[in-house]
Formats: structure tokens, sequence, C-alpha cells
């Protein structure tokens, strides 16, 4: 579309409400003062604030604004917004997550370091906030039923920009050989897909907001526990410096895991998985089946930790789901 508003017209629109101007002023780390001098003709901001108001603006407004600022003074803009992310891990970071897994006790230790690895890595790989969601997945526990084979995946935490929810956790899906992430720890290899539109020879079913997507192995020497899966808004968005950094990320998710949680590729036999409005009812069941567990081992005389229980039912739920595709076939 092409807006024949000035920027500056549609900012002062945007900044009208005196919410929003005190919201961006904040996240810009200005004075609101200075904000309203900006929808006079005649400023120039700086690229870097400029391209950081863009990310922070509401997303109705981005596309107008992007298109006014393009015809105005900065007809690169759109150059500067898809420029690659720092392809580096700082060592303050590494030192963070090390110090994590030495002093964290082991019942947080693994939700830490994921929060801390997943908030990075999305600030990293997202800074201009096009919209990305990155989740962590982990195989589920070998079915002593089924061969002592891994059967499916898990979404154990995610985390997002707009349009996807900051924290993804409550979304989380079981996946199977249907999907990237799958592939991914199948293959023991990354992959990406670069228009989710069009079909591909890697498996993956599109979500509410895709465009393109990605996934890299989480290893420990031969062994494997999951992923990080990563989508984007964009078209063709996991480009070679992305990948490098989502690489660098997996290898620190790794710290996030015990040893034991680690499998050998033999013991990977995925199965396919319904889809997330199958999964959906089935997984809301969770907390009521991990109190089922609690209470039965309580009348049995059973000791049981909150984890037992919770390994157990997600292990019923995994039955469940897989007996809901292959019952259908």
């Amino acid at each position: 579309m092409t807006t024949t508003s000035s920027w500056q017209s549609i900012l002062k629109q945007i900044i009208r409400a005196p919410a929003e101007r005190r919201r961006l002023a904040t996240a810009l780390g200005l004075s609101e003062m200075t904000l309203s001098r900006w929808t006079n003709n005649g400023i120039v901001p700086p690229r870097s604030q400029i391209t950081r108001l863009v990310q922070v603006i509401q997303p109705q407004y981005r596309q107008e604004f992007i298109e006014s600022l393009e015809i105005g003074p900065y007809p690169t803009i759109q150059f500067w917004l898809k420029e690659g992310p720092s392809e580096q891990i700082t060592t303050e970071f590494y030192t963070h997550v090390l110090g994590l897994r030495t002093t964290t006790t082991e019942s947080l230790r693994f939700w830490q370091i994921s929060e801390a690895i997943l908030s990075q890595a999305l600030e990293q790989l997202d800074p201009n906030r096009h919209g990305m969601s990155i989740t962590l997945v982990q195989c589920m526990t070998p079915s002593k039923t089924y061969d002592d084979k891994i059967r499916s995946l898990r979404e154990v935490a995610g985390k997002g920009t707009p349009p996807w929810d900051a924290d993804l956790t409550h979304l989380s899906l079981f996946l199977g050989m249907e999907s990237l992430a799958g592939y991914v720890v199948e293959a023991r290899h990354e992959a990406t897909i670069e228009d989710l539109s069009k079909d591909t020879l890697v498996p993956a079913y599109r979500t509410e907001n895709e465009v393109s997507a990605a996934a890299y192995p989480i290893m420990l020497g031969d062994r494997i526990v999951g992923c990080l899966s990563v989508s984007s808004t964009q078209l063709s968005y996991f480009t070679q410096p992305r990948m490098a950094l989502l690489a660098a990320f997996s290898n620190l998710a790794s710290l996030a895991f015990n040893k034991a949680d680690f499998y050998p590729a033999t013991r990977v036999e995925l199965r396919i998985m319904p889809l997330p409005d199958i999964q959906r009812p089935i997984l809301d069941s969770f907390r009521q089946r991990v109190a089922k567990n609690l209470t039965n081992a309580q009348h049995q005389r059973i000791q049981k930790t909150n984890i037992e229980a919770e390994r157990e039912a997600w292990e019923a739920i995994e039955n469940e789901l897989i007996e809901a595709v292959y019952t259908k076939l």
C-alpha cells in the first residue's frame, strides 16, 4: 500500500494518547518532549532511534509508518530493519549460564537456564521485533511398553515477540515425525524452511503467524535430548549467520539438562502426533491427572513425588495422542 501521510503526522496521531506517548518515550529512553518535537518537520532523528521507534510502536501502525519513512528521510529503513543479528554470544552471557549451571539447585536448574537462554536468543535473533517464537523441545521418556523407544517430543518452554505471546509454555504441544523438530531430532542435523506456504521435502505443518522456520538439535557427544525450534513472521529469515547463532544457543541449552536426559539415536522412533486442536483438550487435563496420580498413591500408601506424578501424566497423555492418530488410520 502507498501512504500519503508523512511519518511525522502518523507519529503525531500515535502519541496523541498520553499513555502511549509515555510508553514510547520510556522504550526509547527519551523525554516525552523530545518525542513530541520529532513530529515537527525538519527534525531528523538518528538511525538508531528511528529504528527502535519502528520496533516499539503498536503493530497496527507499523507498516504505514515504515512506508512513510521510506518516502521521507529514511529510504533505506527496510534494509536497517533486516540487518543481521549480533553473531556473537557475549562472554558475560556464557559466564552467566555457567554460573547458573554450577550454583543453582537441581530442581530449579533447568528452568533458570532455559529461561536465560530463550530470552537472550530471542533478543539476538529478533532484535527488530519482526515477530518470532523460540521453543525448547525435549524427547519424551522412552516407552517401556514399546521397546523402550522415544515416540514423541514435547515443547517444554517457549518465548515469543508479537504477534506471539511473551511466554509460550501454556501453548506447548507434543511433536512427532510430522514436525520440523521431529525431523531435526531424528536426523541429528539442523534444518530450515524458507517459506512454510510451499511444499518442501522437510516435514512441517504451519501454525498461525509462521512464515519461515528452523530448528537445531541439542546434543551431548552422539546423544540427543531435543532441539531449539524457531519460527518467524518473515520470509527466508533464517540466514546462515542466524543459524550459526542458533547453533551456539543450542550448544548452551545442553547445560540445562542432566546427562541421563540424552539418548542414543537408535532409541528415537517418532510417531505421528495429532494436530493442535485435537491435542489441546487432552493436554488441558494434565493437572487433573497429576492430582489423581498423587491421590491414588496416597490411598495405596505409596510414596510418590510430584515429579513422578507429572511424568506418569505426560506418558498417559502421549499414549492417548498416539492412539488418537493411529485409530483413524
